[in-house]
């Protein structure tokens, strides 16, 4: 069940009616995905066979098969296939051609041969190309404006620039989109709107939104960090107009322009469903394996428990995890609570002098936690993510801490980037949730790995730094 008298107003981050169900996130857009998928997957395959056609003229099959792979690869890795609001040959020729150049050579490097036909397979791959990127991208332009259509957009913002991009996008039908109205967030409202920040996941259901155009000027700059992670459980997909450069997740080079204002998607790595996918696979391999591994290690913890505090060996407690929902954590007892009541709401205290000997250090070396593995492979928890915290505390820390429930936004974990940097037990909470807020917004696989050998190292070396 979901904790109850969680606020979902903006300025605690969001309760749990913004957040996706339990184990499942938004999906990133509903509207035109064929169109959405299919472009992509075009180009690509045009790019590798003008790589291959370019490169087999001098070489054989095989090293022009190579080739096209590494183009293409090269390509995706640059961000060279992903969908845009306004596609552009300019933007796209230098690196495309960069990229052809630096495969050619590599060709060539690996088999020599004259440097015409180095010159020769870069000037056939790069016509093939970019000619069948012309086309791409006024195939897309008509389609865009005779549609009868296009894809619902909703503003953030109520501005002077924001108001020019609602006239943009309701003028400009080459975009895709069309305003369905305005909501404020923050400033001073001088024409008609929706709603409030606050009311975004009911206005995205209710008007059936595909974007969400965020205009950065014209958002309080309290409330745009707020708004941009909102987004992640909203099943639309998120430009950012003209995004300010301390604003997450918006590398430079993933800026397009909207009819000269400059914008970029906001791209959330957890949102994509192979990496959701990967993360799980994640799970449940080093889960199980540590499980197996650790079984003599559990079997001495639980008899140490066992004979220092009778029987009970396993404490469990309700927490908190992914997008509100209640669930039932599990750790090695290390003392018995009066009563459920000093179980649910008692913060936990270092040197409690009920604890003995073995508790005290289970506790100290987090020998404790190992049972939560099971609830890893469960699919309660993850192995990396923010840490889930009991109901009673999760309902203060909504009502006091800015972005403290927008945590809920991806599985909680055993370890994570707030814990590995000394964020546990009595130590500030608004200071914890802007770092497990900071682990999601720049979620990456390596980055998981990165704090489970973090996580090792800080339990087998406690001087680590």
């Amino acid at each position: 069940m979901r904790a109850q008298g969680l606020s979902p107003s903006l300025d605690s981050g969001g309760g749990p009616a913004d957040l996706a169900p339990a184990g499942v996130l938004a999906p990133a857009g509903r509207g035109a995905r064929t169109l959405a998928g299919l472009c992509p997957a075009c180009l690509a395959v045009v790019d590798g066979w003008a790589m291959a056609v370019g490169v087999s003229m001098s070489r054989s099959g095989v090293i022009a098969a190579l080739a096209a792979l590494g183009v293409v690869l090269a390509n995706a890795s640059g961000g060279l296939y992903r969908t845009r609001r306004n596609p552009s040959l300019l933007a796209d020729a230098p690196p495309l051609l960069l990229r052809m150049l630096v495969v050619a050579a590599i060709v060539a490097v690996l088999l020599p041969h004259p440097a015409a036909a180095l010159v020769w397979a870069v000037a056939v791959s790069a016509s093939m190309s970019l000619g069948f990127r012309v086309f791409m991208n006024a195939a897309v332009r008509t389609y865009r404006c005779r549609r009868t259509r296009p894809r619902n957009a909703l503003v953030v913002g109520t501005g002077g620039m924001a108001a020019h991009m609602v006239d943009i996008l309701r003028n400009r039908g080459e975009f895709g989109l069309s305003a369905v109205g305005q909501v404020a967030a923050g400033r001073p409202a001088p024409a008609p709107v929706l709603g409030e920040t606050a009311d975004l996941p009911a206005l995205v259901e209710e008007h059936s939104v595909d974007t969400l155009v965020v205009v950065a000027e014209d958002v309080h700059p309290e409330q745009l960090g707020a708004v941009l992670r909102m987004s992640f459980g909203l099943p639309c997909e998120t430009l950012l107009v003209q995004p300010p450069s301390d604003v997450v997740p918006v590398p430079p080079a993933r800026r397009e322009y909207l009819a000269g204002l400059p914008c970029a998607r906001v791209d959330w790595g957890l949102r994509d469903p192979a990496a959701r996918r990967a993360k799980r696979a994640l799970d449940l391999v080093v889960a199980s394996l540590l499980l197996v591994a650790f079984a003599p290690l559990l079997a001495a913890c639980a008899l140490a428990v066992r004979i220092e505090g009778g029987p009970g060996v396993l404490f469990r407690q309700r927490r908190i995890g992914l997008g509100g929902e209640e669930f039932v954590l599990l750790k090695f007892r290390t003392l018995k609570p009066a009563d459920e009541r000093e179980s649910d709401t008692r913060w936990t205290v270092k040197d409690d002098a009920r604890m003995g000997r073995v508790g005290r250090f289970l506790r100290n070396t987090s020998l404790d936690e190992l049972p939560q593995l099971w609830n890893v492979v469960r699919g309660d928890m993850s192995l990396v993510g923010p840490r889930p915290e009991r109901p009673h505390f999760v309902e203060q820390f909504a009502r006091t801490c800015p972005g403290y429930m927008l945590r809920h936004r991806v599985p909680v974990g055993m370890t994570g980037w707030a814990q590995i940097h000394g964020f546990r037990g009595d130590t500030s909470i608004e200071l914890r949730a802007r770092l497990d807020n900071h682990y999601i917004d720049h979620w990456t696989f390596g980055g998981d790995l990165r704090i489970l050998l973090l996580t090792a190292r800080a339990m087998l070396c406690k001087d680590a730094g």
